[in-house]
């Protein structure tokens, strides 16, 4: 299924994140253990503060996401052409 404008968003905001949060933990060793079972809460913070975000763009950035959101369609036309979305 193809993804949406707010999807590729979501994504990039987070590709964002995850790169800001590598650059600070270059140095730490082992940290995965103890912060695994917060990190549900956090995705759900995190989910939040990006709807937030995408309410507050203005019509030309959110231009931007919607033609790229157009443009990930017709490829997903190109490699699936028999697709039908089935929930």
């Amino acid at each position: 299924r193809p993804e949406n404008a707010f999807i590729l968003f979501r994504r990039k905001c987070c590709e964002d994140r995850n790169l800001a949060q590598g650059a600070g933990d270059a140095g730490g060793e082992g940290g995965d253990g103890p912060a695994a079972p917060t990190k549900k809460q956090r995705q759900a913070d995190l989910s939040k503060t990006i709807s937030q975000q995408w309410k507050s763009l203005s019509t030309e950035e959110r231009q931007y996401w919607e033609d790229l959101a157009k443009e990930k369609k017709k490829e997903h036309e190109v490699l699936y052409p028999n697709y039908v979305y089935r929930p």
